[in-house]
């Protein structure tokens, strides 16, 4: 009997642990490689009821490869890097999905870039949190092509 309290005390600790904390602006990194010492970013900020992660974004080289950095810059926060996924309903356990997101890049060069995301998270604790970040890509206008989709991981913390 005792065990069955305390495996019950237990539970609900882990699960008042996987709330996030509230109003909190969350900042990490992905898995995607380290170019020249820069590593690819996630920030979201936790809504003030707690409910949604807003303004999420992510940054990837994409699965179509670049290259020629230019040294000192990073190549993570140009504008073609950067994916915005918006708004994601976080659940009461904490957990946090969003399907088929959509972010549209124009370049100068004549290309259109559509990347549509999955992303799936969740907090284990008020100010930290984890998740895998699911992307395909499409070039179109003066070079056409596809890739992905490619699977990359995140951690992001709150100060």
């Amino acid at each position: 009997m005792i065990a069955v309290g305390v495996a019950l005390l237990t539970a609900a600790a882990v699960a008042i642990a996987a709330h996030p904390k509230k109003g909190a602006h969350f900042a990490g990194t992905s898995s995607e490689p380290v170019i020249m010492g820069f590593k690819a970013p996630v920030t979201f900020a936790v809504s003030s009821n707690g409910k949604t992660a807003t303004n999420f974004r992510y940054s990837t080289l994409g699965c179509f490869g670049a290259g020629g950095f230019p040294p000192g810059v990073n190549p993570y926060t140009q504008a073609n890097a950067v994916i915005k996924i918006g708004a994601v309903t976080i659940s009461t356990s904490g957990r946090f999905a969003r399907t088929g997101a959509v972010s549209v890049y124009h370049s100068t060069f004549g290309i259109t870039t559509t990347t549509t995301t999955k992303l799936s998270g969740t907090f284990t604790g008020p100010k930290a949190s984890h998740g895998k970040i699911t992307f395909s890509q499409k070039d179109t206008g003066r070079y056409t092509g596809t890739c992905g989709p490619a699977t990359i991981s995140f951690t992001a913390k709150a100060p």
